[in-house]
């Protein structure tokens, strides 16, 4: 075979496919797409296929005043199972099951990183966001629901079908970065210490610093600048 047609042989072969990397000091940039003609975004992948209870943390920075898809996790049944979106300024919007909430008047940096942690039990159907150091009251959304089978986990946009069904008017411009996602509520000490860059137990279901995922459209891997960067 020529080294030419084995290239696009290889270059074929790769395309789609998920790569698994610690990415302890890097950032997804999703820069500002107005035609969204890739649909830019980032599939997860978790290794398991029941979810009753979880914590899921990261951090964003976007300058845009509209709803942004921050953290979509569908089933086959589901498009919806587990959604945190953020809407307008200072609003975020929790999905589990056929339940919604929307947490507002939240302090919310345009200029600056922002911390985000979402929580949620269904036996109990307790859910909470913290935000920047600071928590919400706890609500009520999903109780008894159970996301169970395969799972597709989307960042920077917002699935209305199972792995697909975007709409540019839902995608995330900014930056993402420290995604951890736990299959339990993480304790108040850990959250608060994980919005001050402390130490804390990695996510067990998703670990920035060990990630399976897979880049699609106009996504760029950099170098974070989250923490205050030393100048060599």
């Amino acid at each position: 075979m020529e080294s030419s047609s084995m290239l696009l042989f290889i270059l074929l072969w790769t395309v789609g496919r998920s790569e698994v990397r610690d990415l302890s000091g890097k950032q997804f940039t999703f820069p500002s797409d107005p035609k969204s003609v890739n649909q830019p975004r980032v599939a997860l992948r978790a290794n398991t296929r029941l979810i009753t209870v979880m914590t899921v943390c990261l951090r964003f920075f976007s300058q845009l005043n509209r709803m942004q898809g921050l953290f979509s996790l569908a089933t086959r049944d589901h498009s919806n199972a587990l959604m945190l979106n953020k809407d307008a300024e200072g609003s975020y919007k929790v999905h589990a099951g056929d339940d919604t909430y929307v947490f507002t008047k939240l302090p919310t940096n345009r200029m600056d990183w922002n911390s985000v942690c979402w929580t949620w039990d269904s036996r109990t159907g307790l859910t909470q966001l913290w935000l920047n150091g600071l928590r919400t009251s706890q609500k009520l959304v999903g109780q008894n629901y159970l996301v169970r089978g395969d799972l597709s986990i989307i960042v920077g946009q917002e699935q209305d079908a199972y792995g697909g069904g975007f709409d540019r008017n839902d995608s995330f411009e900014g930056d993402i970065t420290d995604l951890h996602m736990w299959d339990r509520v993480v304790s108040a000490c850990d959250l608060r210490s994980y919005m001050n860059q402390g130490s804390f137990s990695p996510g067990n279901l998703l670990n920035w610093n060990n990630l399976n995922f897979e880049v699609s459209g106009n996504v760029s891997i950099q170098d974070a600048d989250f923490e205050e960067p030393v100048c060599q």
